[in-house]
């Protein structure tokens, strides 16, 4: 007999914890990435090339998307952030078991908060549709969680 998950995550490919907390699962995640932004340096008197000097680390904000849900949590932070209480959370991303491997493994959002919602599309006469729910963060840093993909 096959072993049931025990995770009310396991149709999602990665489960989202807030401040160590299990509170979702999303399809889809992306945007993380960073990137060494530089500046350019003209030098008097040198015309064959343009310095570029190292300047800040800069990153993309995180992209959730998941089938919509009637669980609230993103909803009511991004509400208690539009009503001006900036709540700063850390967040992990964490693949879920057998997705890509038997390791579990993800990243983890320093100071992450929510900068959009974006419900649906809501059109007429589509048969079979999922409603997606898309949530962005903005983050301080991220950190690679320990484990790796096999």
């Amino acid at each position: 007999m096959a072993k049931k998950s025990q995770s009310p995550y396991g149709q999602y490919n990665f489960e989202v914890l807030i401040d160590g907390k299990s509170v979702a699962g999303f399809s889809e995640v992306s945007g993380i990435a960073m990137q060494l932004e530089t500046v350019s340096y003209r030098e008097g008197g040198v015309d064959e090339y343009v310095h570029q000097l190292p300047d800040q680390f800069a990153h993309a904000n995180l992209v959730l998307q998941r089938g919509l849900t009637d669980d609230v949590t993103f909803w009511e932070w991004i509400q208690d952030v539009m009503s001006g209480n900036v709540t700063r959370k850390n967040v992990t991303v964490k693949v879920q078991e057998n997705y890509m491997g038997p390791n579990t493994w993800g990243w983890q959002f320093l100071g992450a908060y929510p900068t959009t919602w974006r419900g649906p599309d809501l059109i007429g006469g589509r048969q079979g549709g999922v409603a997606i729910e898309t949530i962005e963060l903005a983050y301080k840093q991220f950190n690679k969680l320990s484990g790796a993909p096999k």
